[in-house]
Formats: C-alpha cells, sequence, structure tokens
C-alpha cells in the first residue's frame, strides 16, 4: 500500500466506505406481495325440498351483497350483535343500511371492493366478480334466506391467500345459515317476533328434508374462482 494513504488517514476510511455497501439481512427491502386479484363468486343455491325440511313457498335469496377487506373488516362475526346493517339484510332483504356499512368500511380502509348481486330463487345460480389486494385477502359475503324470521347465508371471513402467500387459484365453501338474533320467529313464516334484548349471531341449523345431520346440509355452495 503507498506510504501516501497511511500518512492521510484513507487506508481505514475505504475501508468503512466498502463496510457501508455490504447491507446486512436486517436492511434489506421487503419482498415484494402479490398484486391484484379478480375473482369471480357464483353462489350455486341448493336449498330445496330435496335437501331441507319445511321448505317454503316462494324459497329465494335476497340480493348478495359482501366486500373483500383486512381482518378488522368484518361485516358480521358470530358471538356479537348484529349491525343494522345485518338485521336488515337478514329480516327484510334490505341492503340499503348494509351498503352504507361496507362503503364506510372501504372509506376507512378496512375493506376494498364492495360486491352486491341480485336476487335468485332457489335452487338457483348467480355469478358476480370482485376485486381483493395483499392488504384485503380475505372476503365476507350474506344473503338473506328467504321468507325467515331473520336467516341467512354467508361467505364468514374467507382468506384467499395461501399460506405461501399466493391466491389460490379456486375454492368451495359451503353455504351456512346464520340467525341475526333480532327475530325470534321458529319457522320459514313466522311472524315477526322482535327479539328483546336483541342476542348475538349464531350459526343456525336447519333440519335436512330426511335423515339427520349434525350440522344440517349447507344451503349451496360459494365457488371462488380467481380468473386474473
Amino acid at each position: 500500500m503507498p506510504r501516501s494513504l497511511h500518512r492521510l488517514g484513507l487506508w481505514p476510511a475505504m475501508l468503512g466506505l466498502a463496510a457501508c455497501t455490504n447491507t446486512s439481512p436486517a436492511e434489506q427491502p421487503p419482498a415484494p406481495t402479490v398484486g391484484p386479484a379478480l375473482y369471480r363468486v357464483t353462489f350455486e343455491a341448493t336449498w330445496s325440498a330435496d335437501t331441507h325440511a319445511n321448505f317454503p313457498a316462494g324459497a329465494h335469496f335476497s340480493a348478495v351483497i359482501g366486500a373483500s377487506h383486512r381482518a378488522d373488516g368484518l361485516l358480521f362475526r358470530p358471538g356479537q350483535l348484529a349491525s343494522t346493517g345485518i338485521r336488515d339484510m337478514a329480516e327484510r332483504g334490505n341492503n340499503t343500511a348494509l351498503r352504507a356499512e361496507i362503503t364506510a368500511l372501504v372509506s376507512s380502509g378496512a375493506a376494498f371492493r364492495m360486491l352486491e348481486g341480485r336476487v335468485i330463487n332457489s335452487p338457483g345460480m348467480v355469478a358476480d366478480t370482485i376485486r381483493l389486494d395483499a392488504a384485503h385477502p380475505r372476503l365476507s359475503l350474506v344473503t338473506m334466506i328467504a321468507p325467515s324470521p331473520d336467516w341467512f347465508a354467508a361467505v364468514e371471513d374467507e382468506n384467499l391467500l395461501d399460506a405461501n402467500g399466493q391466491w389460490v387459484a379456486q375454492r368451495r365453501v359451503p353455504a351456512r345459515a346464520y340467525d341475526a338474533g333480532t327475530d325470534s320467529g321458529p319457522s320459514f313464516t313466522a311472524p315477526d317476533q322482535a327479539t328483546l334484548p336483541a342476542g348475538v349471531v349464531a350459526p343456525l341449523r336447519l333440519p335436512p328434508a330426511t335423515g339427520s345431520a349434525p350440522d344440517g346440509p349447507p344451503l349451496g355452495t360459494w365457488l371462488l374462482e380467481r380468473i386474473k
């Protein structure tokens, strides 16, 4: 090494500069996250006299409504009181209040996109699309079981990122029934009987048409397919 570098104190400085250019593992930039995804949501309603007892005349489902969201953007949670929007959807198939609640979740950043479909008879099928992103990989959807006191079918907080952080290509989710806890009517066509004080949202067992099933048969299937 030339004596001039040692004399001027430049050699230690050069070593220090070289060390600074080697980024430690803790300083590495974060791994890139997955981009947004577009899913087709198909509700295949199978609820009928062949699947469930006491199948009512005029059976249908209200317009499906829901959102892609973060873990803190839930539309409902079993064991907790139903929101005004969930109550109105479950009792009357009215999405006005729930639409406003979802819009507020989107404005706050807790939800990403809203989905709202159309009324369908049962058995029947309806499909729509919804976009998710890495910050909002969960999906919740609800639809009134009609006629009924306050019963609804739902996708509850379904996470569409797999264990490796990648979007799942396809998933089938049973359409299970829930009781909103706001009407005490015991049958599909019972007159209104407001539950006072209101109870909490809870899973609902609807008896099968024949035989027995511990959880009751599902009302159909939610088919979630990534299309982009």
